[in-house]
């Protein structure tokens, strides 16, 4: 542990690029790792301070990138417009408007109530109540979790999707 302090002093010190400590000069002459280190990233640090840089970029990519950049500029844009596109909001709506007025008339129909004779078996009440439980219980999971489950494979949609893009944008 002691010696990944000095050797972080070290590291400091050199991209600092001040002299080391009289303490720290010590410790390394004591410790033939340290020294080895000491050595190491001095060498490592020379290196990178002398490397080349890298080339410049060519004058013929930057035409070549004008060039395209005037031809996209110059083409002209073809318009195309879908019949068929433009009614699609209105046969949106007129759908919505029919639904909601089935719903409406659905929900305002009086419902009928079926009532059991005075002489049915005493124990069917409690049947169709624990026949309703049961299927209740059945159901219950498919209903509470079906939009978890359309979120995920929208989710799982998005990420695809953004995986084919990010593809298509490498060079």
């Amino acid at each position: 542990m002691r010696t990944w302090l000095i050797k972080y002093k070290i590291s400091n010190a050199l991209n600092d690029r001040l002299p080391l400590p009289p303490a720290l000069e010590r410790a390394v002459r004591r410790s033939a790792e340290l020294q080895s280190f000491a050595e190491h990233a001095s060498a490592l640090g020379h290196a990178f301070k002398n490397e080349t840089p890298p080339p410049e970029t060519p004058a013929f990519l930057h035409a070549s990138i004008m060039r395209a950049v005037r031809y996209v500029r110059s083409a002209p844009v073809k318009e195309t417009h879908s019949v068929g596109l433009r009614w699609i909001p209105a046969f949106g709506l007129v759908c919505l408007i029919l639904l909601g007025g089935l719903l409406a008339k659905q929900l305002s129909s009086p419902s009928v109530v079926k009532v059991a004779p005075a002489d049915s078996h005493p124990l069917a009440a409690a049947d169709s109540a624990l026949e309703l439980g049961g299927t209740l219980i059945r159901e219950a999971p498919t209903v509470a979790l079906s939009p978890l489950s359309d979120e995920l494979q929208r989710l799982n949609r998005n990420l695809a999707d953004t995986g084919q893009f990010l593809l298509a944008s490498l060079p």
